[in-house]
């Protein structure tokens, strides 16, 4: 989906995805609802650094009633897929999407995504030396894994 304008979008997670996420589909016009288990008081720095976006916050749980307004749902990376609202929104036949999805639909180019915990450093000075043209390839140790 390109189009975010009058969406409404409710995103499961206030941490840094959630809170990236909703950031950027407040700026392409979706109605954006951050939903998270802790409390306002948990959340207070959180909502301090969203308040110039306009967006709905549901605070202390994620109650099935937000699905009646909702068009998409995006779970933040470590929000379980076995939440009741999760089940839920699959039985009402509500699109699940996240923040990496929404980026490789919207980004206008070929795009290589790593992720993962440990590792990406060196995956990434890999995959870069591979895309580049032959002739401006440095050559790897396979001994060291460094590049020269």
């Amino acid at each position: 989906m390109n189009d975010w304008n009058g969406k409404r979008v409710l995103i499961l997670g206030a941490a840094r995805q959630g809170l990236a996420l909703a950031r950027w589909l407040s700026l392409h016009g979706a109605r954006v609802t951050l939903s998270d288990m802790r409390s306002e008081a948990d959340l207070h720095m959180a909502r301090q650094s969203l308040a110039e976006y306009p967006m709905d916050w549901a605070l202390g749980g994620h109650p099935l009633e937000l699905l009646d307004s909702t068009d998409v749902l995006c779970l933040s990376g470590g929000v379980p897929l076995t939440l009741p609202i999760v089940a839920e929104a699959v039985e009402r036949g509500i699109p699940l999407s996240n923040d990496s999805q929404i980026f490789m639909e919207a980004v206008p180019c070929k795009t290589i995504g790593i992720t993962g915990s440990a590792g990406k450093t060196t995956t990434t000075t890999l995959v870069g030396n591979m895309a580049k043209p032959p002739t401006a390839r440095k050559p790897i140790s396979a001994a060291t894994s460094e590049i020269r």
